[in-house]
């Protein structure tokens, strides 16, 4: 049975771990959930991802966001230091491509012109501090 293999670029955010937690509050709770559930670590070899989602997928997440903030802090801590790992968040998908098949021997590539608006609307993260608008290659199969 084949597979999909899927690079994904966009425009996004880059955030340590660390800070996005730190900055975890009552009013800003679903927003840095919803961040950490759509974001990826930046890793080249899916390992810290694999302990990320892990993490993220455990049924013992508390629900008030005291409580969430330390298990988080906790939790990436413990696990391959992941709270020193950047989180990617992507926020404006640029262009993808996507392999299918068994043989991973070759080449495959997308295109679009170069006309397109680079703009990002920011205004979801106003609250969020210490982040860095970048490019974003995602890699997945």
């Amino acid at each position: 049975m084949g597979k999909c293999e899927a690079a994904t670029t966009s425009i996004g955010i880059k955030i340590l771990l660390s800070d996005l937690i730190f900055q975890i509050n009552e009013k800003n709770f679903e927003l840095i959930k919803e961040m950490l559930e759509r974001g990826f670590i930046s890793d080249e070899n899916e390992f810290d991802n694999d302990e990320y989602t892990y993490i993220l997928s455990s049924e013992d997440q508390p629900e008030n966001h005291l409580d969430y903030k330390i298990f988080l802090e906790k939790e990436f801590s413990e696990n391959e230091c992941l709270i020193e790992k950047e989180l990617l968040l992507p926020i404006k998908p640029i262009l993808e491509t996507c392999r299918w098949g068994n043989d991973r021997c070759g080449k495959n590539g997308n295109s679009r012109p170069i006309d397109f608006d680079l703009s990002v609307d920011l205004e979801k993260y106003k609250e969020i501090e210490k982040y860095t608008i970048v490019f974003i290659l995602e890699q997945c199969s």
